[in-house]
């Protein structure tokens, strides 16, 4: 999937035009990755495609320019595993460009619904336990799927973090440019943080049944959701490597900052009722570290 010529790209495309179903060849592609034969293409309806514009244009404006100069194609699939993956594809001489496939449930849920679905699926439920996010109703789940996926693109193709992703060939790489400890110092290497960032059960996350997941009993959550509240990151998902802090960093200060809308966590259980705001904490003014790097694109 990492060869130009697999995609069809034609660069005087419009990216309105590579907003789309995914060709077949790519699909099956996912379809082997994550063994799911019941993968299929999605088209989205005009109206659809304008929300992608709406919402891309809610980040700084150098992803737009990003997306129309290096995006092969931006598909979406029906019944995948998660809210959206981004992946780098290079051509005969070494360019780099990415593609980005998206679920269109994301479409039709609202932000809480979306969050409340990805956070509920790294824990094995447990009667009497509850789990919610409120990031409030006014915005689809495509926002916090764009802006997260649309960080990764930017990791890729113009080095925010140390490193996007260590499957990426040598000659291929971004090298990040001073990140001012904003990863460096919170993360010793890509999937390990600093001694004293880390938290007990993070090792265990797994989320949308992947990883052989879940792996972590809901009455654990408590102990969990203290870890990150003592933590550097904004969630669970952005604990997993500096990749993921960098892309759910710039997600929620968008989501929180730029839509005026709440992030909150709430778990309840026997015994328990918490209520968990990263954003009020340590990851505040780290999102708003990640947002500048982003705009420097």
């Amino acid at each position: 999937m990492a060869r130009l010529e697999f995609y069809g790209y034609n660069p005087s495309s419009s990216l309105e035009e590579r907003i789309g179903p995914m060709p077949e060849k790519v699909l099956e592609q996912y379809r082997l990755m994550d063994g799911r034969p019941d993968y299929k293409s999605y088209s989205p309806s005009p109206a659809e495609k304008a929300l992608i514009f709406e919402y891309l244009r809610l980040m700084p404006a150098g992803v737009e320019r990003l997306f129309r100069e290096k995006c092969v194609g931006l598909y979406f699939v029906e019944g995948f595993a998660g809210n959206g993956m981004t992946s780098w594809v290079a051509d005969p001489r070494g360019r780099l460009y990415f593609h980005m496939a998206l679920n269109p449930a994301v479409l039709r849920q609202t932000l809480s619904e979306t969050l409340t679905e990805r956070e509920r699926s790294c824990f094995i439920p447990a009667k009497g336990w509850k789990l919610s996010v409120d990031a409030g109703s006014k915005y689809k789940g495509l926002a916090y799927a764009l802006f997260h996926e649309s960080a990764h693109a930017a990791d890729y193709m113009s080095g925010i973090t140390p490193l996007a992703d260590p499957e990426v060939p040598e000659r291929y790489r971004r090298l990040a440019g001073p990140d001012k400890g904003l990863f460096t110092k919170n993360w010793a290497s890509y999937s390990a943080p600093v001694h004293g960032r880390d938290y007990p059960g993070r090792e265990k996350l797994t989320f949308y049944g992947l990883g052989g997941g879940p792996k972590i009993a809901m009455p654990e959550a408590p102990g969990l959701y203290r870890g990150l509240k003592n933590s550097p990151f904004v969630s669970l998902y952005g604990s997993k490597s500096w990749a993921e802090d960098q892309a759910e960093l710039t997600a929620y200060y968008l989501i929180v900052r730029g839509l005026g809308q709440p992030y909150r966590i709430a778990l309840a259980g026997p015994g328990t009722e918490e209520i968990i705001e990263p954003m009020r904490g340590r990851a505040a003014g780290r999102a708003e570290a990640a947002i500048r790097l982003l705009e420097k694109i």
